[in-house]
């Protein structure tokens, strides 16, 4: 049978020294319990708020994204840029313009004419309004001659050199200019002054001066139509040019017999059937359709007033 040993000092030493640590250790947590949990729960909390933040960021995250999706989902996709080709643009309706409107285009075009360097070299000493108010009435003031030109050589070398004859040189060259650097504008320039043609007398307060009575310019759709000068003059210009001269002709003779001043006695037919020929063959005119829907109802309103049987097939459309 064993016996206990009695403890030395040594080990009771050592039991004393680990007591009194765990006491200490103890007695500290004791001490600093609320410290320590404070300590622990601050930092658990700091991680859960963490947490909590990234929880909050994505979920504002994924709401930016839904609001964008439901804008672009009820918002129609942005238009892009419309180019626009003019080509497809339709003439300007004139006949809804008022005096002042058609006035202030062609008060425009004056002005840009005149800031055109071009149009400066030739050193005039008006402006383009008034230099060609002025040649417009030496036109209309000298007319070419219309009927029984065949009947002379001389009125025959007279008509083709009648421009050079009545505004001289200088002014042939400066209008051959004009026609050639304002091509693009030409269609819608001419449709303006057709219009101020046929209104421009009823503006009492207009800027614009020119006078363009119907009777001038019967005299001169005669020439071009019906004259050897005129068909010269005609060949030496330019398709475009050619064909928009031939068409306002035709305006200008079919007015003549609404108003029953086609003193000449000049036929539509002939030159009307031709003019369509050309342009159902041409593309150089932007409103080329547009020319065609008025000439083919012309020959529908003279076809109706011919008899056919003293007119056959004069028509000489498909």
């Amino acid at each position: 049978m064993s016996r206990k040993t009695p403890a030395g000092p040594a080990n009771i030493r050592t039991t004393l020294i680990i007591t009194t640590l765990i006491l200490s250790v103890i007695g500290a947590l004791f001490l600093n319990w609320e410290s320590i949990t404070e300590t622990f729960s601050n930092k658990a909390a700091l991680e859960e708020k963490k947490e909590l933040q990234d929880e909050i960021e994505n979920l504002r995250r994924k709401n930016e994204e839904l609001a964008v999706k439901l804008v672009e989902a009820e918002s129609p996709p942005e238009e892009e840029p419309i180019v626009i080709d003019e080509r497809l643009i339709p003439p300007i309706n004139l006949n809804q313009k008022t005096c002042e409107q058609l006035d202030a285009r062609i008060q425009l075009f004056f002005r840009d004419l005149d800031d055109k360097e071009y149009f400066k070299s030739y050193g005039l000493k008006e402006n383009s309004h008034d230099h060609f108010k002025k040649l417009i009435d030496k036109l209309l003031s000298n007319p070419p001659i219309v009927v029984r030109e065949t009947d002379s050589l001389f009125t025959i070398l007279t008509n083709t050199a009648h421009f050079y004859r009545v505004l001289g040189k200088d002014n042939v060259l400066l209008l051959k200019d004009i026609l050639t650097r304002e091509s693009d504008s030409l269609e819608p320039l001419l449709a303006l002054f057709d219009q101020w043609s046929r209104s421009g007398h009823t503006c009492q307060n207009a800027t614009t001066r020119i006078d363009l009575p119907l009777q001038g310019l019967y005299e001169y759709a005669g020439f071009f139509i019906n004259t050897l000068g005129g068909q010269a003059y005609l060949f030496r210009r330019e398709s475009n040019i050619r064909l928009l001269i031939k068409y306002y002709c035709i305006m200008i003779l079919d007015r003549a017999n609404a108003k029953i001043v086609n003193r000449h006695g000049i036929d539509i037919i002939p030159p009307l059937n031709s003019l369509v020929k050309e342009l159902e063959t041409s593309d150089t005119l932007v409103y080329r359709e547009q020319y065609l829907r008025i000439l083919h109802g012309l020959q529908d309103k003279y076809q109706a007033s011919y008899n056919p049987t003293d007119t056959p097939s004069f028509m000489g459309r498909e």
